[in-house]
């Protein structure tokens, strides 16, 4: 649920640590950050990501992290895998999880966010020169609960997130 909403790779949220998931601040966020022993794929992958629609309650269920998939993001990705084709969730068999990060990265363009900003969001460098920080998390959020996906009772009652 988490990657439905925040466009982060399979791998960002696997290895993501609790000092860097961010619950009790105005803008509940995560940030993604490299640590001594994990390399992000590029300096732009460094970021901080609002947390809005089902990706809040996720980390809410969540506030550890998935310590289960920590260091073994190829894990994460094959039960994502096995769990969706044996419930015939994708939609095509081009379908993969990763397909997650397309459809945010489609999602932000359809409701119209800035260029920039998608970048900042997705961890892509922006071919533009850099100005300023790519804009403040309430304006992230803001922009981000244009595409965020909404949260019913019976989807927290009938899929219990755990780490």
């Amino acid at each position: 649920m988490a990657l439905i909403d925040t466009g982060c790779r399979p791998s960002e949220l696997a290895n993501i640590t609790p000092e860097n998931i961010k619950l009790d601040t105005e803008v509940p966020h995560i940030r993604i950050r490299p640590t001594k022993d994990r390399e992000l794929k590029s300096g732009a992958s460094v970021r901080d990501i609002p947390l809005v629609g089902v990706a809040l309650e996720a980390i809410r269920q969540s506030p550890n992290g998935f310590p289960h998939y920590r260091d073994r993001s190829y894990l994460l990705s094959a039960s994502l895998t096995k769990a969706f084709k044996a419930r015939e969730l994708f939609p095509t068999k081009q379908h993969r999880i990763y397909s997650f990060r397309h459809s945010f990265e489609s999602r932000m363009l359809e409701a119209g966010l800035d260029f920039g900003l998608r970048c900042t969001l997705m961890g892509h460098r922006n071919p533009r020169p850099e100005y300023g920080d790519g804009g403040s998390l309430a304006y992230r959020r803001e922009e981000l609960l244009k595409i965020a996906h909404p949260v019913s009772d019976e989807l927290l009652q009938s899929y219990p997130f755990r780490g």
